[in-house]
């Protein structure tokens, strides 16, 4: 008890690492429990996160609890996964045991099944709100099914959730049905979303719409060359240290850069919509943040999630973080500056983001949480390695990398985004300097 009081006062004051420790010694509820297993996790003590887990998840209410150790169980018995949800609680549970089975094992009618049950009890007066699975379940059912009923109402909820193929889907069916300006007014958002995106650009030539212009981005260094590559979809029982050595074998004189985002899916270290509510102060704050003032083309997405985000960076960085960067972020506003209160939360929380990628569209991903340990162990063995944050927006930014690499340079050859987005599935790309490329190229490729 008093190591646990002592480890919420350390997260309360934002010393998340050291509070995570005392959590891993004195579990407590579910939230501490949680974090303390994650800590674990982290430090390859994976068999005594799982005894604490399984201990937890005995009692009712451990929602956080049950879906970490779900994901542990995932990379040895995705059965026992399975077994964790066979008698689901609530509708996000059924998404999960319907998850499970589509996509660890391969049950694509148990799968429905489950999804089909949660779409039964959907309050459709609220299926706008981020916690409520409508537009997930539609989703999966849609990809399921291609029963054009569910893409018209999901498309009524949230087109920004959509993927390339479904937006394609999306336009084809708009003109179809005689609509083609709404079929063009759509594919000019999206395009804006995937500029020159090939599977937006076939429809518009199959269907002899505008391909609107979007000017896209050049890289900002001119001696890159990159292999953005498709890498499937990695999940959670995906180990991303043997992914990365394979890959280094094949291109041993490449510099591999990875997709944060996708490295804390690996980890399996995500907030998971469903085990967790914002509390009163992310309720307080949300409203007035950024993401509560997302532009048009987003449609819901953000002023929805911005709650969720909120409760992320407090249990990310801390209640005196948040509430001193916001303090740090108002005074930067009466001097025009921006993106102070990013400064003082730090990267891990800054990068929280909803993901489009079933099933991890089901949750906000953090930044990894020990990104600066993960490199090194790859650095140790000789591996030209950077974990990188990049989106077609704001251009690049390296979280970590070997030193000796030249940060700039990556973040100026990955700064126009070359891997894409979401249905590309190219998390990884290889760089290497255009005069050494030309020197071993037959060696490379």
């Amino acid at each position: 008890m008093v190591i646990n009081f002592l480890g919420r006062i350390l997260d309360f004051f934002g010393f998340k690492r050291k509070a995570m420790a005392l959590f891993s010694w004195d579990p407590g509820n579910d939230y501490t429990s949680f974090w303390g297993a994650i800590y674990l996790v982290l430090n390859n003590r994976s068999d005594l996160a799982m005894e604490i887990l399984e201990k937890k998840v005995q009692r009712n209410n451990y929602y956080r609890c049950k879906r970490l150790l779900a994901t542990l169980y995932l990379r040895e018995n995705p059965k026992k996964a399975e077994a964790l949800y066979q008698r689901p609680s609530n509708m996000w549970e059924e998404i999960y045991l319907g998850d499970i089975r589509y996509y660890f094992l391969n049950d694509v009618g148990g799968a429905l099944d489950a999804w089909q049950s949660a779409f039964e009890k959907v309050d459709w007066n609220t299926a706008r709100e981020w916690d409520n699975p409508a537009r997930n379940l539609l989703k999966r059912l849609y990809m399921v099914t291609k029963d054009a009923e569910f893409l018209e109402k999901w498309a009524e909820l949230d087109v920004d959730n959509f993927r390339q193929s479904q937006m394609a889907d999306y336009i084809k069916l708009l003109y179809k049905k005689g609509e083609k300006e709404r079929a063009q007014e759509t594919l000019n958002v999206c395009m804006y979303l995937y500029r020159e995106d090939p599977i937006l650009t076939r429809v518009a030539e199959e269907l002899n719409l505008e391909v609107p212009y979007y000017k896209k981005k050049k890289p900002q260094v001119e001696n890159a060359v990159r292999k953005p590559l498709n890498a499937g979809l990695l999940k959670e029982d995906t180990d991303p240290e043997t992914l990365i050595k394979a890959i280094h074998e094949l291109h041993p004189d490449a510099i591999i850069t990875l997709a944060s985002s996708v490295l804390t899916i690996m980890q399996g270290t995500l907030l998971w919509a469903g085990t967790f509510k914002p509390c009163w102060l992310a309720r307080t704050l949300g409203p007035f943040t950024e993401h509560a003032k997302g532009p048009l083309i987003h449609f819901y997405t953000y002023p929805i999630v911005a709650d969720w985000k909120l409760q992320a960076y407090l249990e990310l960085s801390g209640t005196i973080p948040v509430l001193f960067g916001t303090l740090i972020a108002a005074i930067g506003k009466l001097f025009g500056q921006s993106g102070w209160f990013y400064r003082v939360i730090g990267p891990v929380a800054k990068a929280v983001d909803s993901d489009k990628i079933a099933p991890y569209d089901s949750c906000l991903v953090p930044g990894p949480l020990n990104a600066k340990v993960f490199t090194s162990q790859l650095c140790s063995q000789n591996i030209p390695f950077a974990i990188v944050d990049v989106n077609s927006v704001f251009g690049a930014e390296v979280v970590e990398c070997c030193k000796g690499l030249d940060k700039r340079w990556i973040e100026g050859a990955l700064s126009d985004n070359p891997a894409g987005n979401d249905e590309s599935m190219t998390p990884v790309v290889l760089l290497w300097q255009k005069d050494h490329v030309e020197e071993l190229e037959h060696e490379s490729f």
